[in-house]
């Protein structure tokens, strides 16, 4: 399945400059790892949350550390944004993460066998 991505409906997007549209093009690719498949003022706050939560677990989607008010005006700014992304409640969200988490301690070199044994 592609991924598909639209910010034809965000406002002013026709006023956009090239790096909003090129952080456009790529929102999307952030959006899988939040389970969250598009922006509206009703989303915006949970989608924040979940990029926040990403970043405290250290699994940040952005190439590095976003400001929080940086990552609020994208999402105002992205309003009306939309993919082709499944979503998934915030719990089987956390879940998931939580227990990819878990796996990587669990088979990290040295967590296990010489530390613990």
């Amino acid at each position: 399945m592609s991924l598909n991505y639209d910010y034809t409906k965000c406002e002013n997007q026709d006023k956009w400059s090239d790096k909003d549209r090129h952080t456009a093009a790529n929102f999307c690719w952030g959006m899988i790892a939040i389970d969250m498949g598009e922006i509206t003022e009703k989303t915006e706050d949970e989608i924040y949350f979940r990029y926040r939560f990403m970043e405290k677990i250290g699994r940040n989607v952005f190439t590095k550390p976003i400001n929080p008010r940086e990552l609020g005006d994208i999402l105002r700014k992205f309003r009306g944004y939309k993919t082709n992304i499944g979503y998934l409640p915030r719990f089987k969200f956390i879940r998931r993460h939580i227990k990819n988490l878990e796996h990587d301690l669990m088979n990290d070199n040295g967590s296990k066998g010489d530390v613990i044994q």
